[in-house]
């Protein structure tokens, strides 16, 4: 299950607040719950006007250093919800990480990989190999995610696998726990 799609290569220092997002736009609603389609009407459009329109499921997002810095959890809901299949950066924060993937969207940190890159190239990037196949059919490396990373990637988020984890916990036990 390797991902693969069309690259959208950004730059060094891309701001998530205001650059991926327009967090000021949004600033009113924080803590409520998300409007996915405002987001997705938002993803990158300042730094890309096209990117809304042209964005396709299973895209690839390529950045390069300090990518998403300065960023709500919003920011990894509207690139999800614009149908990136994976986020493959040369660095970021570890909370960027950590959001992202609770929302079901990985990234890999993978030295080398904006100069690796062209803007439309066809990758592929597997968070659980750590694997990324350049559109030459070249090898790049990043750390695989661990086994629990990539169960919440495959479910989704922290959320959906957590549900089917419980579900599955109370169908495996019936009557345990009925009872207030």
């Amino acid at each position: 299950m390797t991902p693969r799609g069309r690259a959208w290569v950004f730059g060094d220092d891309v701001s998530g607040d205001d650059g991926i997002i327009e967090f000021a736009i949004i600033r009113d609603s924080f803590g409520k719950e998300f409007d996915e389609d405002a987001l997705r009407a938002m993803c990158f459009r300042h730094l890309r006007p096209d990117f809304p329109a042209q964005v396709r499921p299973g895209d690839i997002v390529v950045g390069g250093r300090n990518f998403a810095h300065h960023n709500h959890v919003e920011v990894s809901v509207a690139i999800r919800a614009s149908g990136i299949a994976v986020v493959v950066v040369e660095s970021c924060d570890s909370g960027f990480l950590r959001r992202a993937l609770n929302n079901g969207l990985p990234v890999m940190i993978c030295p080398g990989i904006a100069a690796a890159v062209q803007d439309g190239d066809i990758i592929g990037a597997d968070p659980a190999t750590g694997e990324v196949t350049l559109a030459s059919g070249a090898l790049l490396r990043s750390k695989p995610f661990s086994e629990r990373m990539v169960q919440i990637w495959r479910a989704g988020g922290t959320i959906p696998l957590l549900e089917r984890e419980f579900a599955a916990r109370r169908a495996a036990a019936p009557g345990q726990g009925d009872a207030a």
